[in-house]
């Protein structure tokens, strides 16, 4: 038995129709907008180059079916609280003309295009006299002509190229499928959030493994540094030792006779100076921490030292950004 009820609760919601008017009384401020950058051409209306409008290319027979489209596409995203917005971009030095809609922070762009079929072409008059004085002249062998067909998308050459797209088909015609292309901007705004967190995540554990690795790294040169004073320190501690016996020896040599003058002075100085090297004669305490620049670690921290702030400052202080690190070294 099939329980009808449950697999339709398991079964994602329709995608909501939007409905295309078959007359504009108010349209949408982009598509007046639109209109008035049409321009005379009779034939083909192209506003890809122009700015604050719906990129448009198709025959001038499509041109109000295409802005109908569009207007119940753009008054629905609006009314689900996306910005419709055109945008101006320069590449390598060349303005290019966007209208885009913004669903939670992610603009994704929109173009409505007539298709072509392609035609045999028929050599025009002035072509045949081109060739006819210069053989070499070539004559295009086919044409490429407006069928009737539009298709509403990803611009041609955009970075979502073919990834949104819809078009009129045996099937169904482009009126029946503004809903579903603006499902479908829905779907790709969730998964470029979701990937822009996968991304944040990704970037936020490389940094706080780039911070542990610092502060490693400077534990590791604190115990190396205390580590050669604390060696220094014995170091001199037997040399001392070893001058004095040698001051006793030297006094004993004398058998209780009156040494030189000069001799007791050079025993004087010496043992003095086994008293300054001596690092018990003084109390101890852990030495002054090294240097905490990116040179100092350079040696102990493999990778590169400038991929994030450095969490040191002049004075050898752990301060890095704390949402990084809550490890201290």
């Amino acid at each position: 038995m099939v329980d009808e009820e449950a697999e339709k609760a398991g079964q994602p919601p329709p995608v909501p129709t939007i409905d295309v008017p078959d007359v504009l009384d108010r349209p949408h401020q982009l598509v007046r907008a639109t209109r008035k950058a049409l321009g005379r051409s009779k034939t083909v209306v192209d506003t890809r180059g122009t700015p604050e409008a719906i990129p448009l290319h198709v025959s001038r027979e499509q041109a109000d079916r295409a802005l109908r489209i569009m207007h119940a596409f753009l008054t629905e995203a609006e009314s689900r609280g996306y910005q419709v917005e055109t945008r101006t971009e320069h590449h390598r030095g060349q303005a290019e003309h966007q209208m885009v809609v913004v669903i939670r922070g992610h603009a994704l762009p929109l173009a409505i295009t007539e298709q072509t079929t392609k035609v045999p072409h028929e050599p025009t008059a002035q072509e045949i006299r081109q060739q006819q004085r210069n053989p070499w002249t070539p004559i295009p062998k086919y044409d490429h002509k407006f069928n009737g067909r539009l298709e509403l998308g990803a611009p041609a050459r955009s970075w979502y190229q073919h990834s949104y797209t819809h078009r009129d088909s045996a099937r169904w015609t482009l009126e029946s499928r503004p809903g579903q292309l603006l499902h479908d901007l829905e779907q790709r705004a969730a998964a470029a959030e979701r990937q822009q967190r996968e991304e944040e995540l990704r970037k936020a554990e490389q940094r706080r493994h780039w911070y542990a690795a610092v502060a490693h790294a400077r534990e590791r040169q604190l115990e190396r540094h205390r580590a050669n004073v604390l060696v220094e320190q014995v170091r001199a501690r037997l040399r001392a030792d070893e001058i004095r016996a040698f001051c006793r020896a030297a006094r004993t040599r004398a058998d209780g006779a009156s040494a030189a003058a000069e001799e007791l002075e050079w025993l004087q100085w010496a043992e003095a100076y086994a008293d300054r090297i001596d690092p018990l004669c003084a109390p101890l305490a852990a030495p002054p921490d090294p240097s905490a620049s990116r040179e100092a670690l350079r040696e102990l921290l493999q990778g590169d030292l400038y991929t994030h702030p450095w969490p040191f400052d002049s004075k050898g202080r752990w301060t890095p950004p704390e949402e990084e690190v809550t490890q201290h070294p």
